[in-house]
């Protein structure tokens, strides 16, 4: 039911966000394509045969935890081992490869080690 309500609430959003809307490449569920047989329809495709849908259709409940513990790692409030300990992770190198970090994301990260490290660049 959460990820049914967390769909919906972005069908509304993309009204004002475009991005929520856009179709994008995804694999079909065993249920989406059991439900699509039995009301006769077939799956949208791109030019290549992949099975394309809204962005907003593809955001679980899972997608809302990655997106909040990044974000709660971006905002540098938050010690490592604070993370760790609300994300569930023990070591910090399966932590690291949990959260998804834009290159744009990396290189700040990059500026600010510099930064404290004091090194010149």
């Amino acid at each position: 039911m959460l990820n049914r309500y967390i769909k919906n609430i972005l069908k509304d959003l993309s009204e004002t966000v475009p991005t929520l809307a856009e179709k994008v490449p995804t694999r079909l569920t065993m249920k989406q394509k059991e439900a699509l047989k039995k009301e006769g329809k077939e799956a949208e495709t791109d030019l290549n045969g992949n099975v394309i849908v809204p962005r907003y259709a593809c955001v679980t409940s899972h997608t809302a935890r990655r997106t909040g513990i990044t974000n709660m790692y971006l905002s540098y409030k938050y010690t490592m081992l604070q993370m760790m300990h609300v994300s569930g992770h023990k070591t910090q190198k399966t932590f690291m490869d949990y959260i998804k970090l834009s290159s744009e994301e990396i290189a700040d990260e990059l500026k600010i080690g510099e930064y404290i490290l004091d090194i010149p660049t």
